[in-house]
């Protein structure tokens, strides 16, 4: 729920008393898809998470794979805390090999 509050620029409030039009948050479209029970929103104000859906032939191979995301996204977490990262487009870095 902190994901969908900080995405959609909404104010958190303890009580339906104090609701007022400057808590509300805003998206753009809100669906929910078959995959389980997972609601989907699209087009937020402030795009700052997403959705990785990983699916694979058996449990084992999943975790595998969720391992290996946890694990990547630490790595630039990481390299961005220790600017450590040297940001450059995907051309000059074609132009470069």
């Amino acid at each position: 729920m902190e994901h969908l509050v900080l995405a959609c620029g909404e104010e958190e409030v303890n009580s339906v008393d104090v609701l007022s039009p400057e808590c509300l948050g805003w998206a753009g479209l809100v669906y929910e898809r078959v995959l389980g029970e997972e609601k989907y929103i699209e087009n937020v104000r402030n795009r700052s998470s997403c959705t990785i859906l990983i699916k694979g032939p058996n449990d084992h191979t999943i975790a595998q794979i969720k391992d290996a995301v946890r694990d990547g996204l630490r790595s630039v977490k990481n390299r961005i805390e220790d600017e450590a990262v040297i940001l450059v487009s995907i051309a000059t870095s074609m132009h470069l090999i």
